[in-house]
């Protein structure tokens, strides 16, 4: 069991280097991640912001086409009445001039609102393209600052993972499951040496008998207060707890 012990006691020490490594990072990881994930959503809008300003395009351009088609038949009705010999006739003549009328002013009013749609997606659009380039810029520099962070302790992380992992080689599965289940809950902290009577991660003063039941290493035994592993330090080792 001793060596159970020294054996989490070790991989405790890489995980703390490991983690060291981590927060070296700082937010990066995140503030790269969000800036992503931005990106994406500012490119997605800008795509169907572009197919809208396209759709009120076609659209405009239709009902231009309608107008003149309109206003081409009112002038062609126009003309007609010159040509009318009876009332019946006038009447029908002034009916398709009025329909004709009626339908321009129609489609004049809805090209109007095509124009002002068409100049608030155009607006969007420049919003849009101004907000993607300083997003693009933003992630290009942060991301450039994570992978140096990265390069800069690579080395150093590669052979922490490969002590690891031979550390991992002589561990029982059900020590290591329980290690990593406290640390996972204990800030990444799950093995702690008994310093001048007390568990060094909460404080808590360690009873006499649990003290000398820690110096013999026969077994596995948590602080009765935060769980963590405790071990009893050799007499030189000076620990320090973050």
């Amino acid at each position: 069991m001793k060596k159970m012990l020294q054996t989490l006691i070790l991989l405790q020490e890489v995980d703390l280097k490991l983690d060291e490594i981590e927060r070296e990072k700082g937010d990066l990881p995140v503030r790269v991640q969000e800036l992503a994930s931005r990106l994406e959503r500012t490119r997605q809008e800008l795509v169907s912001t572009e197919a809208d300003l396209e759709r009120l395009q076609v659209e405009k351009r239709s009902t231009e086409g309608n107008i003149k088609t309109l206003e081409v038949a009112k002038k062609k009705y126009e003309e007609q009445l010159y040509a009318v010999t009876t009332n019946r006739e006038y009447d029908a003549v002034t009916l398709e001039i009025e329909t004709a009328a009626e339908k321009i002013d129609t489609e004049e009013t809805h090209l109007l609102e095509l124009i002002d749609q068409e100049e608030q997606a155009r607006a969007k659009k420049a919003e849009l393209e101004e907000s993607l380039s300083s997003l693009e810029s933003a992630h290009k520099v942060q991301a450039e600052e994570l992978k140096r962070k990265i390069a800069a302790n690579a080395e150093v992380a590669s052979k922490l993972q490969e002590d690891r992992k031979r550390i991992l080689v002589d561990s029982k599965t059900n020590f290591v499951r329980l290690y990593e289940r406290i640390r996972g809950v204990k800030s990444g902290l799950a093995v702690v040496p008994v310093i001048r009577g007390s568990c060094s991660g909460c404080y808590t003063q360690i009873p006499p008998q649990r003290s000398l039941e820690l110096r013999d290493a026969d077994k596995i035994i948590a602080c009765e207060s935060c769980g963590r592993i405790l071990y009893w330090p050799e007499e030189t080792e000076t620990a320090e707890v973050a």
